[in-house]
């Protein structure tokens, strides 16, 4: 399934890029994941940790003011464990990393010879890297988590929302909100029996 969709990706790269009408580009910046879940004996909360993204982009026009822009980023996911008094209460950091395949759709208005600000979204299917969890009271790191039984799925998908503004120099702010809508907790995950990925992330691109 990865291959499949890495491959489709760079059909659409070539594709558009034949049309002599796209933009190439790299963003970067700093994330906030936290996991939305299910009820749970275990779990009393969640809370946001901070993360970073890292993406290359490309983006064509369809028609007018919409543009189609697809990206292929390393996300940085994961959340703080808040243990409820039956365990303690103790705080676990569970940090994971995934390869996300996004396929946005940006309609854009511009703003006198400043630049433009936009906004959109579209889909997202994502791949598991690793993870580790860091336990608070001990300062230590247990082993990777993804792939275990007992912890994360490896694939996730969802929707991807942002907006932005694109200078005219082709420098860009952007906000993006990604909600996951699989359930990235194995059927033995101790935590809760339906898990979610929620990302907040603001950061800058340029384009090549």
């Amino acid at each position: 399934m990865k291959a499949i969709l890495m491959s489709v990706f760079g059909v659409l790269m070539l594709g558009f890029t034949a049309q002599g009408q796209t933009e190439f580009g790299l963003k970067a910046g700093v994330s906030f994941p936290s996991y939305s879940y299910a009820e749970s004996e275990l779990l009393a909360s969640t809370k946001a940790i901070t993360s970073f993204y890292l993406a290359g982009y490309l983006e064509s026009r369809i028609a007018g003011q919409l543009y189609f822009h697809p990206e292929l980023s390393l996300q940085g996911m994961g959340s703080k464990l808040i243990e409820s008094q039956v365990r303690g209460a103790a705080e676990i950091k569970q940090k994971t990393k995934w390869m996300n395949v996004t396929f946005n759709f940006l309609g854009k208005a511009p703003v006198n010879t400043v630049g433009n600000v936009f906004f959109g979204g579209g889909p997202y299917v994502g791949f598991a890297m690793d993870g580790t969890n860091t336990y608070g009271e001990k300062g230590t790191t247990s082993a990777v988590i993804i792939y275990d039984k007992n912890a994360l799925k490896n694939f996730d998908y969802g929707i991807n929302l942002l907006t932005g503004f694109k200078f005219a120099k082709h420098f860009s702010v952007t906000a993006n909100y990604w909600i996951g809508i699989a359930n990235i907790a194995e059927s033995a995950f101790k935590w809760s029996d339906n898990v979610k990925n929620r990302v907040f992330s603001v950061g800058v691109g340029a384009s090549l």
